[in-house]
Order: C-alpha cells, then sequence, then structure tokens
C-alpha cells in the first residue's frame, strides 16, 4: 500500500540531482531532475527502493496514524524522512566514485537527524512505537548488604568492631 506521504521520484532526486543525468549521452550535464529510463538509477529502480525505504520507515516507527489523525508535521517529517533515506541508498548502491562513498555518509547523517525528528514528532502527537523501558525500582540495600566480601567494605574488620 503506497503512504499518502509517500515521496515522488522528483522528491528523491532533488537530493542527489548528479544521478539525474541522462546515461544515453554522454558527456551531458543537463541534469533532469527525476529518474527516467535514461538514468542510474533507473525510474523503477528507484521507485522500488522508495518503496523497500518506506515499508522500513513504518517498520521503524510503527504504523503512521490514519488520513483522519495524520497531521501535517507528521506528513512532513516522514517524508523527509523517506527522501534523505532513500537518496542515501540509491547513493551506496550505484557509486561510480570514492566521493559517491563520502557522499553517502552526508546523506546517512541526513537520514539519521530526518528519522530522529520524525519519531520527535510522532512522539509529541502521541503515534508511532513509544520508547516504553520499565523503570527499575529497587529497595535499599539492608544495612550488612553492602558489607560483604568483595564490596570494597572489610566485612571481617567491621563485623569483630576492629575498624
Amino acid at each position: 500500500m503506497t503512504e499518502v506521504w509517500a515521496p515522488e521520484l522528483t522528491d528523491v532526486a532533488r537530493h542527489i540531482p548528479t544521478r539525474t543525468r541522462d546515461s544515453t549521452s554522454p558527456g551531458s550535464d543537463t541534469l533532469l531532475g527525476t529518474f527516467t529510463a535514461n538514468t542510474t538509477p533507473t525510474d523503477t529502480q528507484a521507485q522500488q527502493i522508495i518503496d523497500d525505504t518506506v515499508a522500513a520507515l513504518v517498520a521503524d516507527v510503527g504504523e503512521m496514524p490514519t488520513a483522519d489523525a495524520l497531521t501535517p508535521e507528521i506528513q512532513v517529517a516522514a517524508k523527509q524522512a523517506a527522501e534523505w533515506r532513500a537518496a542515501a541508498d540509491i547513493e551506496i548502491a550505484y557509486p561510480n566514485r570514492d566521493a559517491d562513498i563520502r557522499t553517502y555518509a552526508a546523506l546517512d547523517a541526513r537520514a539519521g537527524d530526518a528519522l530522529d525528528t520524525l519519531k520527535r514528532v510522532l512522539a509529541e502527537h502521541g503515534a508511532g512505537i513509544v520508547d516504553a523501558y520499565p523503570e527499575w525500582a529497587m529497595p535499599d540495600p539492608p544495612p550488612w548488604g553492602d558489607e560483604s566480601p568483595g564490596s570494597g567494605t572489610n566485612y571481617l574488620l567491621r563485623r569483630w568492631g576492629w575498624q
């Protein structure tokens, strides 16, 4: 199922414009601004990466709110997180030179920041997976509990009153 907030090819291409060069015209510096059958990756390949990214994002943060509860803030944050993640995944999947690896690292950092923003926005709106951890509560130890061997207190000396 396609999410209403899922990015389109042009949204992802905006972050990695050099991937939108027409590969049938070697030496051309014209950027198409989207993925087509003549770019690397093709529009079909890029769309598959976007679809995979959206599915992974939903798996990571949980189901998004329904259309009634989907606020503009959540929609923008989800779209941005998917855009940056897909751009990073495309960049690392189709490296042409060593600099592409550095570009991937920068895109990956942006994707991580966008994911953090999405999680924060979801938490503010009471949606998504809540990172709930148990709060462990232990009673205070008994007086003799901190004097056992290995605790740093010489139990025998204190027991016989030599300390």
